[in-house]
């Protein structure tokens, strides 16, 4: 298979990831902060080595500052259900995923938060700062919520410029570093970024089911969920620490030790540089007829992105052209990809969306050549 949807899930994982995983299931492993046997010291290590070397790949000083959760999407219902206030106004972008619209537009209708959308250019989606900066000057939103990448087109954010505009008004920030983790230069504690959600199982290629939340200020958030810890065990209420207060329940070990493993396969190996492989999967689709490429305008040399593209053909519909590349096995995404502001923003929503190819950290050029010649075969 040429697997092309890693904007999904990654895949392959990092090499060892899953007899990491495994590991954790054919020995004993215990129950991390709730035993004083050796696998549970071992539980216990797992948990500490990650934190720590999140805290290093995105330069923070305090790894307790992370948060384990079970991907972007328990981290950013952490931050909007624990954080936000009856009546409050929060800022969002244009190309949001639906992690984010969902449980902001349940809040909007159970705790009448205002929402207010910043336009984005149709050609990119990129955020129009100058309007955020009048918000800021005329309002006082209670909370910015800002994706690091968009999912549907891989436009990388302008996240350190939004914080700084935020920051000169004291507004929090929360980004939803879902596509980016892995793929972008990220540094929260350096920007001022109040809530950072990242999950472990694509650019960072651990397992699915892992994720973290970085909280600048812990105690400015109530926990999503409240229950054992194995700390203050005397005590029925929640305890206060971190990042006990955040981590009620078993954790996920097999799959923590997993992503452990490939953020150790990250660490120690070079960094590939994807760009020969995008370039060259941009450049094979800008060649076919039928085809139309969405948010990668030819003008916009100034803006990065991800290892995102998306397509819509104009001689098929897409479920044709997905089922006939499933048939070649290769594996692409069609449809609204979650995000429907973002097709609304780059004029693809009536259409129902794009197909989107994502290749990943082991995609190659060869793949990338059998996909073009598969694709003038299909259209």
């Amino acid at each position: 298979m040429i697997y092309l949807d890693n904007a999904a899930t990654s895949w392959p994982k990092a090499p060892g990831c899953a007899e990491a995983v495994a590991e954790t299931l054919l020995k004993p492993m215990g129950n991390p902060g709730r035993t004083s046997h050796s696998a549970g010291i071992q539980a216990d290590r797992i948990l500490f080595e990650l934190r720590e070397h999140l805290a290093d790949f995105f330069s923070v000083r305090d790894s307790a500052h992370f948060l384990f959760t079970s991907g972007t999407t328990e981290s950013l219902n952490t931050v909007l259900n624990g954080y936000l206030r009856e009546g409050d106004l929060v800022v969002t972008g244009p190309m949001e995923h639906n992690a984010v619209m969902r449980p902001l537009n349940y809040l909007a209708q159970s705790l009448n938060v205002t929402i207010m959308r910043l336009p984005g250019n149709p050609e990119t989606g990129a955020p129009d700062l100058g309007e955020l900066e009048k918000i800021l000057k005329a309002e006082h939103p209670r909370l910015i919520v800002t994706t690091a990448a968009s999912n549907v087109n891989g436009l990388i954010h302008p996240v350190e410029e939004i914080c700084h505009l935020a920051g000169k008004r004291g507004v929090p920030v929360c980004v939803d570093a879902a596509q980016a983790a892995g793929e972008a230069e990220l540094l929260p504690e350096k920007w001022g970024i109040d809530f950072f959600c990242l999950s472990g199982h694509k650019g960072l290629l651990g397992p699915s089911g892992t994720g973290a939340l970085y909280i600048k200020d812990p105690d400015r958030l109530t926990p999503l969920k409240r229950g054992g810890t194995g700390s203050r065990s005397s005590e029925e209420i929640q305890p206060e620490l971190i990042p006990d207060k955040f981590e009620s329940g078993t954790p996920n070990i097999p799959g923590l030790a997993g992503w452990l493993h490939s953020m150790n396969y990250l660490r120690e190996t070079a960094e590939k540089d994807q760009g020969t492989v995008i370039d060259a999967l941009i450049s094979s689709l800008r060649d076919l007829e039928g085809l139309k490429i969405i948010g990668h305008p030819l003008d916009h040399k100034d803006l990065n992105y991800t290892s995102v593209v998306s397509v819509v053909p104009t001689r098929i519909t897409l479920s044709e052209m997905t089922l006939k590349l499933n048939q070649y096995e290769i594996a692409v995404r069609s449809g609204l990809h979650c995000a429907p502001g973002a097709h609304k923003t780059l004029g693809t929503l009536e259409n129902g969306g794009t197909v989107r190819f994502s290749p990943g950290r082991f995609t190659t050029t060869h793949e990338i050549s059998q996909l073009k010649d598969l694709l003038k075969k299909i259209l």
